[in-house]
């Protein structure tokens, strides 16, 4: 994917965050069918490239540091979009200056795993705080820690709606395309797996339950995120 294409699809979600919801909905959508079908031209770029024998795009790490109370939940919202993506896996690893989250796969794929990670971070802050704004009063006789875990739980829940619907427009497109397109994604795919396998990893200890309600209003929130087909109005203030 060329910088000029990734200029494009970042300017046409940072516009989306500032409109109205109509037209976010029309932003957001362009702006995730180009990161499909351009990840979708650049693995048959490259499966052309390896057949001639010549070299084809670099797998790389991009790595996002997460900083703030709800640092795991916004890195865990990053791996459900690396997950739903298909080709990009991610990797944890917790630093002394926050959560850090590797996106490992072919240079344009990471690339593409990064902005919308970004986008669905400023969503995510956006419609929790819309929820709690909404919910605070029945979480009064509860403790501090209490509603902190219900605004994590939100964002949790977000994460798995808007990595599920990621995933079933991308499993759309790829339906769309030309027959082969999935073996081709497959295959580029298999060759991210090996070089993870040759990493030395470990495997990451478990989240703390979230808030069952709260999940389920995050859930909600993040299949109606800008990611396809609908969208959460953009606001502000913070949660308390």
């Amino acid at each position: 994917m060329t910088e000029a294409k990734l200029d494009l699809i970042a300017k046409l979600l940072a516009k989306a965050e500032s409109t109205t919801p109509e037209e976010a909905e029309a932003l957001t959508e362009h702006a995730e069918r180009l990161m499909v079908k351009y990840g979708i031209e650049q693995a048959r770029l490259d499966e052309r490239r390896a057949r001639s024998g010549q070299a084809g795009e670099e797998i790389v790490q991009e790595r996002i540091i997460f900083t703030g109370v709800y640092a795991r939940d916004m890195r865990e919202l990053g791996t459900r979009v690396a997950l739903a993506l298909d080709t990009v896996r991610p990797l944890h690893a917790d630093h002394a200056a926050g959560s850090l989250l590797y996106f490992v796969g072919y240079a344009s794929d990471a690339q593409q795993a990064r902005v919308l990670t970004a986008s669905l971070e400023v969503q995510a802050m956006v419609a929790m705080r819309a929820w709690w704004a909404a919910q605070r009063e029945s979480y009064r006789w509860c403790t501090e820690g209490d509603r902190r875990r219900a605004r994590s739980g939100f964002i949790r829940g977000f994460a798995a709606g808007a990595a599920e619907r990621i995933d079933d427009s991308r499993r759309r497109i790829i339906e769309e395309a030309a027959s082969g397109t999935d073996l081709v994604l497959a295959s580029r795919r298999d060759r991210v797996d090996a070089v993870i396998d040759r990493m030395a990893t470990r495997r990451a200890r478990g989240r703390q339950r979230a808030d069952a309600g709260a999940y389920v209003h995050g859930h909600r929130s993040g299949r109606e995120a800008r990611t396809g087909e609908r969208t959460v109005t953009p606001g502000s203030g913070g949660a308390r």
